[in-house]
C-alpha cells in the first residue's frame, strides 16, 4: 500500500504517536483505497485502547464496556490473531527487514512484531538485528517498545555506530547480561529511556 497520501499519514503518526485522531484519519484512508480490513484494525484497537484506559462513567457501564472490550478483542484476534493470515503481509508491508517469506513459501517473524492502535508498537528481537535495520523500522512504524535478545554479544562499538535505532525510544528491554550485567551503560547512553535489563 503506497498511495501518495500514505507516506504523509505515515510521518503525521510518528510525528504524534499518541494522537489517535490521525490513526483514524489513516484508517479511513485505508478504507477508501482497497485496504478494508486494515482500517477494520486499526478503529478496533484505537476504541479498544480508549475503553481499557478510561474509567466507567458509572457502575452499569462496567458490564458494557467489559462487553464491548470482548467485542473488539474477537474482532483484533480475527485480523491479528494466531489463525489470521491478513497481518502475515501487513507485517511484510510494516518491518520488511524483519519480517520475509522464508522456506516453503512461510512467512518469518511476523510473530516478533505488535500491533498497537493499528501499527506496529513493539518488536522482539536479537540485538544484532534490531541495531542494523532498527532506524529503517523505526522511520515507518511508531514503535515504542523494543525487547532485545542476545545483547551480550554485540560490542558496544557496533550499539555506538546504530543511534537511530534505540535512541528516543520510550522503552528498552535488553537480555542477554549476566546477573547484575551492563545494562548500565545503556541507561547512562540512552537519557529518557527507560531501560530494562536483565538475564536471559
Amino acid at each position: 500500500m503506497n498511495p501518495p497520501d500514505w507516506p504523509a499519514l505515515l510521518s503525521a503518526i510518528l510525528a504524534s504517536p499518541d494522537d489517535d485522531t490521525v490513526r483514524l484519519v489513516a484508517a479511513d484512508f485505508l478504507e477508501e483505497n482497497g485496504a478494508p480490513d486494515r482500517a477494520a484494525l486499526i478503529r478496533a484497537q484505537v476504541e479498544l485502547a480508549r475503553l481499557e484506559t478510561a474509567a466507567p462513567a458509572a457502575p452499569d457501564d462496567v458490564w458494557a464496556r467489559r462487553a464491548r472490550i470482548d467485542e473488539l478483542r474477537s474482532k483484533e484476534r480475527t485480523f491479528v490473531g494466531p489463525l489470521s493470515t491478513s497481518h502475515l503481509f501487513w507485517a511484510m508491508e510494516a518491518c520488511p527487514e524483519l519480517v520475509r517469506v522464508g522456506t516453503h513459501l512461510r512467512v518469518e517473524g511476523a510473530e516478533r512484531l505488535t500491533w498497537r492502535r493499528g501499527f506496529v508498537e513493539c518488536v522482539a528481537c536479537p540485538a544484532a538485528e534490531w541495531l542494523k535495520h532498527g532506524a529503517a523500522v523505526r522511520a515507518r512504524q511508531p514503535v515504542r517498545q523494543v525487547d532485545l535478545s542476545g545483547c551480550d554479544t554485540v560490542p558496544r562499538d557496533e550499539w555506538y555506530a546504530h543511534p537511530d535505532a534505540v535512541r528516543g525510544l520510550p522503552l528498552l528491554r535488553v537480555c542477554g547480561y549476566a546477573e547484575g550485567g551492563s545494562g548500565e551503560w545503556l541507561r547512562q547512553w540512552l537519557p529518557g529511556t527507560r531501560v530494562e535489563a536483565g538475564p536471559l
